[in-house]
C-alpha cells in the first residue's frame, strides 16, 4: 500500500485554496469549492462516522462518491448542487495528483464519474416587449414617473441593485459629449456606463420632479431616495424590490408569460440585449463590470435565436474557424446535443 494512501484526504485543502488565489479565480468560486469540500467532510462525519482526522486518501473511491452524490440528491438538493460538488471533489483531487503520481490512478477513476445535465432556466430574461409592457403599468403620477424611471433606469444600465441605490447626482454626466452615469461596483471600482437617448429625455424629466430645488454636485444627494419624517436618505433595497414585483405582477396578468420580476432581472435583460445589439462579450463585461469573462458567458446563451446566430457565425466564419474544422464531437457540443 503507497504511503499517500495513508494521508488524511483534507491535508491539502489549504495549499488547494492558495492555488485557486494564485489562477485568480473569483472569490465566489473559492467559497463554492471550500463549502463543497466541507459538505463532503460532513457526509462522511454524520454517514460513515469519520472525523475529519481519520479520512484518508485509501478511504476515497468512485463507489463512496456516488453514494455521496445520491445522499445529496435524497436531501433534496439540486442537480446545480450535486455538479458543483463533484466538480470541486474532482479538482481537489487532480490538485493532489499533481503532488503524488500514485494519486492520478484515483484521478482517472472520478473522472468517469459525470455531471448531469440541467435543463437551462428559463425566463431568465426579459424580451423588449415585455420590459415596454412593465414600463406602461405605472400611472402617470409623479410617484409612477418615479417608479417607471427606476426600471427604465436599471433595464437601460445595467446597474446592480446596490450600484444603483449608491448613485449620486454629481454622478451624472448629462453635458458631455458622450452623457454617462459612474457607478461605484465590486471591489470598490468605478465604470463608466453610456446613457441612450431615450433615458436622457426621462432623466432629465425625472430631475425637474424630484432633484428641482436640489444642487445636483452636492456630495450625499442621491439619485433615488426616500423622505421619511423630514429625513432624506437614499432608497432602499427593500422599496426597489417592492417596485420591480409590484408591476411585474401586473404585467404578467397580460402577460403570463413574465416570471417574478425583481432587479437583478433587469440587468440580465441588458445584458442580453447588448449582446443581441452585436456587442462583445469583452465590451458586455466591462459595461456590467463583470471581474471576469466567463460571468459574461451567460448571455450567449440567452435564447434560442442567440445560439442559432452563434452556430451561424461559426459557419459562415473566416476559413481558419470553419466549420468544416470542428472535430464531430464539437459540433455536437456547439448545436446543444452533448
Amino acid at each position: 500500500m503507497s504511503k499517500i494512501n495513508k494521508k488524511l484526504f483534507f491535508l491539502y485543502v489549504k495549499d488547494y485554496i492558495e492555488r485557486l488565489r494564485s489562477e485568480l479565480k473569483s472569490e465566489q468560486t473559492i467559497i463554492s469549492y471550500r463549502a463543497s469540500l466541507n459538505d463532503f467532510r460532513k457526509y462522511l462525519s454524520h454517514e460513515h462516522l469519520k472525523k475529519v482526522d481519520k479520512v484518508t486518501f485509501e478511504c476515497i473511491t468512485p463507489e463512496l462518491i456516488r453514494e455521496y452524490l445520491s445522499w445529496i440528491s435524497a436531501e433534496g438538493r439540486s442537480l446545480n448542487t450535486r455538479n458543483l460538488r463533484l466538480t470541486a471533489l474532482k479538482c481537489y483531487v487532480s490538485f493532489c495528483a499533481e503532488k503524488y503520481i500514485e494519486l492520478v490512478s484515483l484521478e482517472l477513476k472520478l473522472s468517469k464519474i459525470k455531471t448531469k445535465s440541467v435543463a437551462p432556466k428559463t425566463n431568465n430574461w426579459l424580451s423588449k416587449e415585455q420590459i415596454t409592457l412593465i414600463l406602461d403599468q405605472p400611472s402617470q403620477s409623479k410617484l409612477g414617473i418615479r417608479d417607471r424611471f427606476i426600471m427604465m433606469f436599471m433595464f437601460s444600465t445595467g446597474v446592480r441593485l446596490s450600484e444603483l441605490l449608491n448613485i449620486q447626482t454629481k454622478d451624472l454626466f448629462l453635458k458631455a459629449d458622450f452623457p454617462s452615469v459612474i457607478v461605484l461596483g465590486k471591489g470598490q471600482k468605478t465604470r463608466r456606463i453610456p446613457l441612450p437617448d431615450d433615458l436622457i429625455e426621462n432623466l432629465k424629466y425625472y430631475l425637474t420632479l424630484y432633484h428641482s430645488n436640489s444642487n445636483l454636485n452636492k456630495e450625499g444627494n442621491y439619485l433615488f431616495f426616500t423622505k421619511i419624517k423630514g429625513k432624506t436618505d437614499k432608497m432602499s433595497a427593500d422599496n426597489i424590490q417592492r417596485i420591480t414585483k409590484k408591476y411585474g405582477d401586473m404585467a404578467r396578468k397580460i402577460d403570463s408569460k413574465i416570471p417574478v420580476v425583481h432587479p437583478h432581472l433587469f440587468r440580465h435583460s441588458y445584458g442580453a440585449q447588448m449582446y443581441r445589439l452585436g456587442l462583445s462579450l469583452p465590451e458586455i463585461s466591462k459595461l456590467l463590470g463583470h471581474l471576469h469573462l466567463q460571468t459574461s458567458e451567460i448571455y450567449c446563451e440567452t435564447d434560442v435565436d442567440m445560439i442559432s446566430k452563434a452556430i451561424e457565425d461559426i459557419v459562415e466564419s473566416s476559413p481558419e474557424r470553419k466549420w468544416d474544422i470542428l472535430s464531430e464531437e464539437d459540433k455536437l457540443k456547439v448545436l446543444g446535443l452533448i
